[in-house]
């Protein structure tokens, strides 16, 4: 695999144009079709933490959670992520032996699967001319979920747990999700569901949520939230 991992460098540092490396949809459909293709229901488990780093995943449709589970069965969520986006990416570039995360699927969901050896192959072959907008297309997400976690770790040091869920109900609203209000965006999030992105327990996310209500920022009506002003 490591020959493999070096063929695949020399090919992407001989195309350096911008316009070599611009997202495709036809050299992503052209890898789709290596892919195997599952459905899975809502509430899944697809990935467990010790399972084997073996597969590289794509989002078809739907929209899966990663979270981060302690000792206590404690879970944090560390991201969603939505159709047309990777799962297990980093293990094309970083070899790991198993699962850190575990991977739950939050709808119905149809995902592309495919082992990194296959793709290896493909990308050193049949698909050598797609491979640099391929990886650029993987490395374009990698990024944008290392900005996501940056803010995410800086949230969790510098901010109080109001300001938490604040900038996380923000944050929802820009989910493929959400929904357009006459006062705003509506959103849909449970209390257990909140407090597991922010770091905080189910009571606490409450009492933030009725604190926001009653200052006029939403409203808030079972687990529909309605964020004012985000039009």
């Amino acid at each position: 695999m490591s020959e493999l991992r070096y063929l695949l460098q020399q090919v992407y540092e001989r195309s350096q144009a911008p316009a070599m490396l611009a997202p495709d949809p036809a050299a992503m459909q052209r890898l789709l079709e290596q892919c195997h293709r599952r459905r899975y229901p809502g509430k899944t488990v697809i990935l467990r933490p010790g399972d084997p780093a073996t597969t590289l995943f794509y989002v078809i449709d739907g929209s899966v959670t990663v979270c981060s589970e302690d000792e206590q069965g404690r879970e944090l969520i560390l991201a969603y992520i939505n159709r047309g986006e990777f799962i297990g990416e980093m293990g094309l570039f970083v070899e790991q032996a198993q699962r850190e995360v575990l991977i739950r699927t939050r709808s119905a969901c149809e995902l592309a699967e495919i082992a990194y050896e296959k793709l290896f192959q493909l990308l050193a072959g049949p698909l050598r001319d797609d491979c640099p907008r391929i990886l650029f297309a993987i490395g374009l997400q990698l990024t944008h979920r290392l900005l996501r976690t940056s803010r995410q770790v800086s949230r969790m040091a510098f901010l109080d747990v109001t300001n938490r869920i604040a900038r996380t109900l923000l944050d929802l609203c820009e989910e493929p999700d959400a929904m357009s209000h006459p006062e705003g965006t509506q959103i849909r999030i449970s209390r257990q569901e909140l407090s597991r992105i922010v770091g905080c327990s189910r009571e606490m996310a409450g009492r933030v949520l009725k604190q926001l209500e009653d200052n006029g920022g939403i409203g808030v009506k079972g687990k529909t939230i309605v964020v004012r002003g985000t039009r």
